[in-house]
């Protein structure tokens, strides 16, 4: 398979490095941090056309690991039949990964008495609600694309890297503070995660179950039976007392004018619109990455280094991709640079309308360099669709994070993607993730009901079940294994760990200051659950004010939104 040479431009809070292999050396654009949040109280030049683009490696960085993880035993009763050899799926369970199965949705037991997931549950998500669980006496939302937008469903083919792997972050970051003695000693830390399918409608949906317990005002204990029995609602919703995403910023968007209106604090890991920076409108949303017009400052500056005055550009449809053009118009408007013609995607493009976006853009010959601020599958199909025009050498693509240095966009279409620079956020590693990660299989990890889906799909084949209707499917051999041929580590899982970590030292700043006064675990512990936590507190005297060592640099979350 040909190689592409991306160039990939990483910002790390305000500051974009832009790393070079071949052409250019490094240069540094600074910017401005992201507007502080305020608590509110009850802000004809002439073209000069390419004649050829330049050839560029992308530059990967690679740290050491600050996070040493104690390796140790799995322990979890629903484990018991992993211990002994192979379990349900044939699977072989290493004792030593950090590794915590619970019992998720799904409550069929096997004869060994762990949780088993249900796989026709898996498959039919149109049809009933499935939620990862983990158990807690804290509970956090969860909000990730776990699976893409469907053409004529909901949710469509699963996502590996945007979806299971970040979910996957959040569930490992909480493992992590479930497991630290100094951070929320107290109580425990659980989660109910839920699946966006990449569609704003539909996780507004999802996060209707989050403000549910907001909404319950009937007591049904107060309600008394026939035979002298006190009701017992058959399905208690559990509040949460904050939401990890979403991960689209029209989600992200979506869900924030819900939240608001209950006082739920909502923190993103990969949500970068500048109209959420809005906190007249958003004002219990914050985020661990910077608003698009860092982005657009950044494309601006790189196109006018390369003294590239006539582009074009594309967006898809939504605050993302609209927004996040219209700043870099703005900045190019600033350095003389002239838009030759201006695209939109729609959010039910069809190959057609991808056919017709690369016509109107060849017609303005002159501007080669074309401008992208689309998502990740809207990028995909405008290389697609230049590749069956067969113009795989006429357009330098320069393309925002929504593209960044995932492989996925430029899979099979690699001499369209030649000489494409690409904007990501800079970010490092997380190297006890990928320890996490890998040693993770049906078998062990039956608290994401997701995971199935996702090893079927990345090892191409079945899991054994009693389902007469796969007689004819390849099953997996119980051999496979998730390493580096299959994984990469996305490049947002630090983002989605700072999240999760900001909320927690939040609490654990907020549970200090009303218990920490107590003597003695259980009097503070008993303390934390008679607590009334309230939102807006949590939200401004203490999230917004937060400091950790995060993974590369210190976080002080007041900085970010």
């Amino acid at each position: 398979m040909p190689t592409s040479h991306v160039m990939t431009v990483r910002l790390f809070h305000g500051i974009w490095l832009i790393q070079v292999a071949l052409c250019f050396t490094l240069l540094q654009i600074a910017s401005q941090s992201a507007d502080k949040p305020t608590t509110p109280n009850p802000t004809d030049p002439t073209p000069n056309p390419i004649n050829s683009s330049p050839t560029i490696t992308a530059v990967v960085a690679i740290t050491d690991d600050p996070y040493p993880v104690k390796k140790m035993k799995t322990r979890h009763p629903a484990n018991r039949s992993i211990k002994r050899g192979r379990s349900e799926y044939g699977y072989q369970n290493n004792n030593n990964a950090t590794v915590n199965p619970t019992t998720d949705s799904f409550r069929t037991r096997n004869r060994h008495g762990s949780v088993a997931t249900d796989a026709a549950a898996v498959e039919n998500i149109e049809i009933r609600k499935t939620s990862a669980i983990v158990p807690g006496d804290i509970m956090l939302g969860g909000l990730f694309p776990v699976h893409n937008k469907g053409v004529r469903t909901a949710c469509g083919e699963i996502q590996a890297d945007r979806g299971v792997q970040r979910l996957e972050a959040m569930l490992f970051a909480i493992d992590k503070i479930n497991k630290d003695k100094s951070l929320l000693r107290d109580v425990k830390l659980g989660a109910n995660i839920m699946d966006t399918c990449s569609r704003d409608t539909y996780a507004l949906e999802q996060s209707l179950e989050y403000v549910r317990a907001s909404l319950s005002s009937l007591d049904a204990g107060t309600y008394i039976c026939a035979d002298g029995s006190r009701a017992v609602p058959a399905n208690s919703p559990v509040p949460v007392v904050g939401v990890i995403g979403g991960s689209y910023s029209t989600v992200s968007i979506q869900v924030a004018n819900l939240f608001r209106l209950f006082r739920i604090p909502q923190i993103s890991y990969a949500s970068t619109s500048a109209a959420l920076s809005d906190k007249s409108r958003f004002d219990y949303f914050a985020r661990t990455v910077p608003p698009d017009n860092f982005q657009a400052k950044a494309i601006a500056d790189i196109v006018r280094s390369f003294n590239w005055t006539y582009v074009s550009t594309v967006a898809s449809e939504g605050n993302y991709g609209e927004m996040g053009i219209e700043s870099f118009k703005q900045e190019a408007t600033v350095r003389n640079i002239c838009i030759a013609v201006h695209r939109k995607v729609i959010q039910s493009a069809t190959p057609d309308d991808f056919d017709d976006v690369i016509e109107s853009l060849l017609e303005q010959s002159m501007a080669r360099v074309v401008v992208l601020f689309l998502r990740v599958e809207d990028a995909s199909n405008l290389l697609l669709a230049a590749r069956r025009r067969n113009d795989t050498d006429h357009f330098v693509w320069i393309a925002s994070d929504g593209w960044g240095s995932q492989d996925m966009p430029v899979r099979n279409k690699e001499y369209v993607a030649e000489g494409a620079l690409t904007i990501e956020l800079q970010s490092t590693a997380l190297v006890p993730f990928d320890r996490y990660f890998m040693s993770l299989n049906p078998d062990n990890n039956k608290r994401n009901p997701w995971f199935v889906e996702y090893w079927q799909s990345t090892f191409a084949c079945r899991l054994r079940t009693d389902d007469p209707d796969e007689a004819n499917a390849t099953y997996c051999s119980g051999a496979e294994r998730i390493s580096p041929v299959v994984y990469k580590q996305e490049t947002k899982i630090q983002f989605v760990y700072d999240a999760v970590y900001a909320l927690a030292y939040a609490l654990d700043n907020m549970f200090m200051d009303h218990c920490g006064k107590y003597k003695g675990r259980k009097n503070r512990k008993r303390c934390i659950q008679s607590m009334r936590i309230d939102g807006r507190s949590l939200f401004y005297d203490y999230l917004l004010n937060v400091s950790f060592n995060g993974k590369d640099r210190s976080i002080n979350i007041s900085m970010q939104f």
